[in-house]
């Protein structure tokens, strides 16, 4: 039997919702017929079932009210009310939520914003801290995802404040510091992102691909500090954790130590293994970066390059196409090819414009 991802179900909870909200009891029947499968089958998530069974409540509720003859067990009305109206804000509040998630997984990251902060009104409703941690942390996600920094570090902060308190909240603090520590990396604060990684080497001890992730993002920090041997060591390192090999991440310290050996002029072979491997995995973003390693160091032609950005492009990764303008940008200027420099350098601009506008989310 297939297993559901909690943010699929999710969605298909929100769906039902709306349904019942509106009265639609044709189609909330068909929706709870999907719904129940998919939680029987859903992976692990107290959160996610709770809301589930809220849901239904209201579900019942709809039942009686608009199609008594419908109804398939004995159900108290008076009872069934009184606990939703005890009930009600937290639905509230667990709708918009989820609904953010929803859009959070479908990478529409604005689009959450807006209904995270629609649930964040009501989370004075919510009792329970450590949920109003996990929300918060969601949210600095979501503007992290954006470039919007200030946002992203104050509701990280908010939600390591309350994890920290807790023992067995380990790796959302491991996951908030990592973002954190990416913040400053990107505001060309390594010092600051360095002891941030110091601090999770240890704290990630016990649980290998967290390791191999900080160790993974050591390596980008030293990247843009300028240590290109320092970093390859990095992902090389990182590599060597089983746990790191089994990850998505996987393919992209590939990548970046292929792509640093070019730019130090060291490299020697596995571009087109790992090009092979990119190809079965079907990695959209790697296979653009390496078209353009391809076109851009190897000397293989400029339509290497542009396909590289037009790809990265199509796939909506403007972040990464920034940064590869960037990176094109600064190569032609070493080589004395100022007009091919201006010209990436303006591409660049219009990607972080991409970034932080973003696309049409509505």
């Amino acid at each position: 039997m297939k297993t559901y991802a909690v943010e699929r179900v999710g969605q298909q909870i929100v769906e039902w919702y709306s349904c019942i909200m509106t009265k639609d009891i044709k189609q909330a029947k068909l929706l709870k017929l999907e719904v129940d499968i998919m939680v029987a089958n859903m992976e692990p998530d107290d959160k996610m079932l709770a809301y589930y069974q809220l849901v239904s409540l209201q579900y019942d509720l709809l039942v009686l009210r608009e199609a008594p003859d419908e109804k398939t067990e004995a159900l108290d009305e008076t009872i069934l009310e009184n606990i939703a109206v005890q009930t009600n804000d937290y639905l509230n509040f667990m709708y918009y939520y989820v609904w953010g998630q929803t859009e959070f997984y479908k990478q529409r990251y604005k689009s959450a914003i807006r209904t995270y902060k629609i649930a964040e009104r009501l989370i004075e409703k919510v009792k329970d801290p450590l949920e109003k941690a996990e929300f918060y942390q969601k949210l600095g996600i979501s503007y992290y995802r954006i470039d919007q920094y200030t946002f992203a570090f104050s509701y990280l902060e908010q939600a390591l404040e309350i994890f920290e308190k807790d023992p067995s909240y380990i790796l959302n603090v491991i996951s908030c510091k990592q973002i954190l520590a990416g913040i400053h990396s990107e505001l060309k604060e390594y010092e600051k992102a360095e002891v941030i990684y110091n601090e999770l080497i240890v704290l990630s001890k016990p649980y290998s691909y967290y390791q191999g992730l900080t160790t993974y993002n050591r390596g980008v920090n030293r990247i843009l500090v300028g240590n290109f041997e320092e970093a390859i060591q990095q992902f090389e390192k990182a590599l060597e954790i089983e746990e790191f090999r089994n990850s998505a991440i996987y393919l992209k310290a590939r990548y970046h130590i292929l792509n640093l050996q070019m730019r130090l002029g060291n490299y020697t072979e596995g571009l087109e293994q790992l090009e092979e491997e990119v190809h079965n995995e079907d990695a959209q973003e790697i296979k653009g970066k390496l078209l353009i390693c391809r076109g851009l160091y190897l000397n293989e032609g400029y339509s290497f390059i542009e396909e590289g950005i037009n790809l990265l492009q199509a796939n909506e990764y403007y972040d990464e196409c920034r940064d590869l303008c960037e990176e094109i940008s600064k190569h032609y200027k070493k080589m004395n090819d100022f007009e091919m420099a201006l010209y990436y350098l303006e591409c660049a601009n219009e990607m972080s414009n991409k970034t932080i506008l973003g696309v049409d989310q509505s």
